[in-house]
């Protein structure tokens, strides 16, 4: 039995939050130092712990397959109170790994830090990315390690192959304090998008835009269930292409039952949060 696992999928992620570095942000800024004071802003650091508590954790923290590693990077110099609240946060969650990191090119500390993580014994790792204000299902990892073996099969002849959960909610937050949710049916975003790759091969989830891994490698959309959740508000890097997603209706009274069956979020207790933290 631990042979055939040694054998099998290894699932492991990676999530930059409030990341000081250079490169890997659409919005511009003048210096490092620019970036770092926009980032470590006590609203936007605020805003963003409230959304990584609410609703990315909970989803990785019932995840029905354990076995998986999610690398949290974060600055070095990352500020208290925020610090300790992340520690106190994710001390529960063993998967979630932290790492703090010096400025640097933003690449570069992707690649230290997954390729650090992989583990050579497996078949295959399959490598996903999220922003701290998204989520994945409590079913997530287990997908990604059952379909590994059907996916390996359509591989390129360099063993690459992306496998994208193209159904999922987006969560606006206003400034007012309101709360909207838009279920979508997308195709390559972030959120919910893996590539499985060889131990060994040297490229990591981060060398393959999201919006056109398809034009890199080939892959699969499913879009049977909810697969994961991105935070739309103002703190947010890029806007949400609404106009590249179809819309799927779904009532407003059945949306706190999938949210919390899908992500284990409680959505009454989000919006309080968001409301006070909006009206402060």
């Amino acid at each position: 039995m631990a042979e055939a696992a040694a054998q099998g999928v290894q699932v492991q992620g990676l999530c930059r939050f409030s990341l000081p570095c250079t490169g890997g942000f659409k919005k511009y800024h003048d210096s490092l130092s620019d970036r770092r004071a926009a980032l470590y802003a006590p609203a936007r650091l605020d805003a963003r712990c409230l959304w990584f508590e609410h609703i990315g954790l909970p989803g990785l923290a019932r995840q029905t397959d354990p076995d998986f590693t999610l690398h949290l990077v974060l600055g070095e110099d990352f500020p208290n109170p925020w610090r300790a609240r992340v520690e106190a946060l994710i001390a529960a969650v063993p998967q979630i790994v932290p790492h703090w990191r010096a400025p640097e090119d933003h690449r570069a500390i992707c690649r230290d830090v997954l390729l650090a993580g992989r583990d050579r014994s497996r078949a295959m790792v399959a490598e996903f990315r999220l922003d701290d204000d998204d989520a994945v299902a409590v079913d997530y990892v287990a997908q990604l390690r059952r379909n590994g073996p059907k996916l390996a099969r359509l591989a390129g002849p360099n063993g690459r192959i992306a496998l994208d959960h193209g159904r999922g909610i987006v969560m606006q937050a206003h400034a007012d304090g309101r709360i909207e949710t838009h279920t979508l049916l997308t195709h390559c975003w972030s959120a919910g998008l893996a590539i499985y790759l060889r131990p060994d091969d040297p490229a990591i989830v981060m060398d393959f835009p999201h919006h056109k891994i398809w034009q890199r490698v080939p892959f699969v959309n499913l879009t049977d269930t909810v697969m994961f959740i991105r935070g739309d508000h103002a703190t947010n890097d890029a806007l949400t292409p609404f106009a590249a997603a179809a819309s799927v209706p779904v009532a407003d009274a059945e949306m706190p039952a999938i949210l919390h069956r899908r992500f284990g979020v409680d959505i009454a207790a989000f919006r309080a949060a968001w409301s006070s933290l909006s009206h402060r």
